[in-house]
């Protein structure tokens, strides 16, 4: 069995960070070396998980999460059929918190009554973030196998709940900060909020 040792839990929290092109956090003297050891343990699940979750969208989640019907060059409700789809799939995949989930399924439903009450009806043109760039990334382009290339900023966590912003760089260019957010249930990380997934970003 490996002991954690301080040089080592170090060595673990670098890694964790300059894998995604970021230098480790400042950090005080370690006192209590379990819970340094839960720290460090935490933090890789946790960015291990939000890979994980671009990596299930890139690949799995077809058609898209809020898919609108359109009559006569209007938008007039959500495709349930469609946001079904993915709302089953997104369950299935035991990255996200009861909260994601609720608020994913709320966003339909707001985003449906917004166009069935709306006088005069709103035309097949952006009416909602998520028409105008991804949700999950905020990106309008492709970025292939981004989410190995995040750089991640503004970590904090306690016992049962995290954050973070990440962003990805390239020639010349920075996306915007993107906020995530994680919980704890049953003793599991799981992804708890998106900024992409905000309720006020449909009013």
């Amino acid at each position: 069995m490996i002991k954690l040792t301080r040089p080592l839990l170090f060595c673990l929290i670098a890694y964790l960070f300059a894998g995604c092109g970021q230098s480790p956090p400042a950090h005080e003297p370690i006192s209590d070396p379990a819970a340094a050891r839960t720290a460090a343990g935490d933090s890789i699940e946790q960015l291990t998980l939000l890979k994980n979750v671009y990596r299930w969208h890139d690949k799995h989640q077809q058609p898209a999460d809020f898919e609108v019907i359109v009559q006569d060059s209007f938008q007039t409700g959500l495709n349930y059929d469609s946001f079904n789809k993915s709302y089953t799939a997104l369950k299935q995949t035991n990255y996200f918190s009861p909260s994601f989930i609720d608020n994913y399924k709320k966003i339909a439903d707001a985003v449906d009554h917004l166009l069935v009450t709306a006088q005069p009806k709103k035309l097949n043109e952006i009416n909602f973030s998520f028409q105008d760039g991804d949700p999950w990334t905020r990106f309008q382009d492709d970025a292939p196998s981004f989410w190995d290339s995040l750089i991640i900023s503004d970590y904090k966590a306690t016992a049962d709940s995290a954050s973070l912003k990440w962003k990805i760089q390239g020639n010349g260019w920075s996306s915007d900060p993107y906020t995530v957010r994680f919980s704890k249930p049953a003793g599991h990380w799981k992804v708890a909020y998106m900024e992409g997934f905000d309720t006020s970003l449909l009013h």
